[in-house]
């Protein structure tokens, strides 16, 4: 059982993600709110042209990255490494510290200035779709490294902890983002515990008291935990920020200068 588990544990994640945006997408053209088919396609362009510049900046940083996961191992480092555990608490241990750390992340990513540069153009989507799940900028895949060796060094972890993560999360990062319309039973049902679409969604609004909300990636505790926590109906969400609403503002060539030049923050 636990090699059948481990086997579906290195699918290959890339591919995984295809097929989540193709089924989403589709699930969006038949029947969801998504804008028309034109600018639904230049949408999905910008964010594909995005995603594979953050695969590239990603592939580089993997040699230092499986280089750390090794360093870590060898030297005992981090909780788990303290204790020999049954393997379904090593990765249920894993999840929560991998999410722990990827929550604290985030709010770093709000409160700098400079990871705010990298950081808003994900936030700089007007519109919510399934594809708004590869929009972010190549540089993001440094931070995103950094953040995973992080957590490996604190909590111990190894490979499968963070493959595990991600097979759980992808199919949620793609609901989150998704044009669906969920229903308000999944925020009773679901949001108690797992960072529901809906309560996603909030973080997406422009008013910078909502974005600077519901930080957590797989978990909702965390903001309840820690007074990060907000709710709003969806249909009441402007999605974006306000100084990147301009049409030449949302093409793929603006967004990646972004970082590096100064867009002043609109109330």
């Amino acid at each position: 059982m636990e090699t059948a588990f481990q086997q579906l544990l290195h699918f290959d994640q890339n591919v995984l993600a295809g097929l989540l945006l193709l089924a989403f997408y589709t699930l969006e053209s038949v029947g969801s709110r998504a804008p028309t088919r034109s600018s639904r396609t230049s949408h999905l362009l910008a964010s594909v042209g995005l995603q594979v510049g953050y695969l590239a900046v990603n592939a580089a940083c993997a040699v230092a990255v499986v280089a750390g996961f090794h360093w870590i191992e060898q030297h005992h480092l981090g909780l788990l490494n303290q204790w020999v555990l049954p393997y379904p608490v090593k990765l249920g241990v894993g999840l929560l510290g991998f999410d722990f750390t990827f929550y604290w992340a985030h709010r770093w990513y709000h409160v700098s200035p400079l990871l705010w540069r990298l950081h808003r153009v994900h936030h700089s989507d007007t519109h919510l779709d399934s594809a708004s799940a590869f929009r972010f900028h190549p540089l993001d895949a440094v931070l995103d490294s950094t953040m995973t060796l992080v957590a490996a060094a604190v909590f111990g972890l190894d490979f499968d902890n963070v493959l595990c993560y991600f097979l759980l999360f992808l199919p949620l990062l793609f609901a989150q983002h998704s044009a669906l319309v969920f229903p308000a039973w999944t925020d009773a049902l679901l949001g108690k515990v797992l960072v529901s679409p809906n309560l996603h969604k909030v973080h997406h609004h422009q008013k910078q008291e909502f974005t600077n909300s519901n930080y957590g990636f797989l978990f909702s505790f965390w903001d309840r935990l820690f007074g990060t926590f907000r709710q709003l109906p969806v249909d009441q969400i402007d999605y974006g920020l306000a100084e990147f609403d301009a049409p030449d503002k949302q093409r793929v060539g603006y967004l990646l200068k972004s970082p590096f030049i100064q867009v002043r923050r609109l109330p």
